[in-house]
């Protein structure tokens, strides 16, 4: 058994850890990951107050192992500056009650004081860590620290491992472009040694990793564990309609594209219809987290409906390794019994 700093801190058997992937990442995922030994994660930035509250109670029903929760907590979302939330509240109202109703799973980000909510939702139920994307406010930081959670930072560049290590975060997690969703401009086999080079807390590799060959590189190249997502949609668990699943598993190198058009941020995802007739338009897209609006209903449609011609489906280039639509747990067995197996191999012990 791969024993880490991982591992040994939040008494997991495996330095494996599922994405917090917004939507996909839902109850019954972290369940699966988090019983077969590995540490699952929530995608809270998807739910609404009341909704996140029910998600980590099936989580607490489902397994007494530890699990994290995402949350993403940049000024934008956490500013309680009117001004700042009328834009976004303007596209948001120009919705009509369909799209609205279609889009339950981003109101979150377009709502003032719903992450504030989250935030207080996720310090009461104390999962074994919170992993933060997009900023490491120290406020936050401290509140976890007081009630002994371990927190994550996911970064795409050295800079913001500077910036998250400097605010006392415990991990850093190095997700490098091959990521699916939103993501940086360094490959993973560049960015996680970079990092490790400037922080001295432990990093976790994302990006590229589906099996246990990329879990045994992430680790020989001084990484602490693996952060997987696109791997975890194709498994029963993942939410998400079939067609997205099997996208994946169909999907090769040349199938997505990085795209501001539904976020407003740098997103790999699928290249379909509307991705290519932004890119073509010359628009220029609305910004982080007011692009959702613009994008309207095409945010959920992937998600909801399969829709393969303008949904929005977030995934990494590691669709080339993905064939088959597999158990969550299997997928953390395997990954972890194959990444041993290399290890032994290049480094017999005596």
């Amino acid at each position: 058994m791969i024993q880490t700093a991982l591992t040994e801190t939040l008494g997991i058997a495996h330095p494996i850890c599922s994405a917090g992937m917004a939507r996909v990442a839902q109850a019954e995922l972290v369940v699966a990951v988090s019983n077969a030994g590995g540490l699952g994660c929530l995608g809270s930035a998807g739910f609404m107050p009341d909704a996140l509250r029910d998600q980590i109670e099936k989580i607490k029903k489902g397994t007494d192992k530890p699990y994290a929760a995402n949350l993403l907590l940049p000024d934008a979302l956490t500013t309680e500056d009117q001004q700042q939330w009328a834009p976004v509240r303007e596209l948001w109202d120009s919705l009509d009650d369909q799209e609205r109703t279609k889009l339950a799973g981003i109101e979150a980000l377009l709502t003032p004081g719903a992450v504030a909510d989250q935030v207080q939702i996720v310090l009461d139920a104390v999962p074994a860590a919170v992993v933060l994307t997009f900023a490491t406010p120290e406020w936050f930081i401290r509140e976890c620290k007081e009630r002994g959670i371990q927190v994550f930072a996911l970064v795409g560049s050295v800079g913001k491992a500077r910036e998250a290590s400097a605010a006392g975060v415990d991990f850093i997690v190095a997700q490098g472009t091959e990521a699916g969703g939103h993501t940086g401009y360094a490959s993973t086999m560049t960015l996680v040694p970079a990092v490790i080079d400037e922080v001295d807390q432990p990093v976790l590799a994302a990006g590229g990793i589906a099996d246990g060959r990329g879990l045994a590189a992430a680790l020989a190249l001084g990484a602490a564990g693996a952060w997987v997502g696109t791997r975890f949609i194709a498994s029963p668990e993942a939410f998400g309609h079939t067609a997205f699943k099997q996208r994946v598993v169909d999907g090769t190198f040349k199938d997505t594209t990085i795209t501001h058009s539904y976020s407003g941020k740098r997103m790999r995802a699928f290249t379909n219809r509307w991705t290519s007739e932004w890119e073509t338009s010359g628009a220029q897209a609305s910004g982080f987290p007011a692009q959702y609006a613009v994008a309207g209903s095409r945010v959920e449609t992937g998600y909801q409906d399969g829709d393969l011609d303008f949904g929005m489906m977030p995934a990494g280039q590691t669709i080339q390794l993905v064939h088959e639509i597999t158990p969550a747990g299997q997928i953390v067995e395997q990954m972890a019994a194959q990444a041993e197996t290399i290890l032994r191999r290049i480094a017999p012990r005596d």
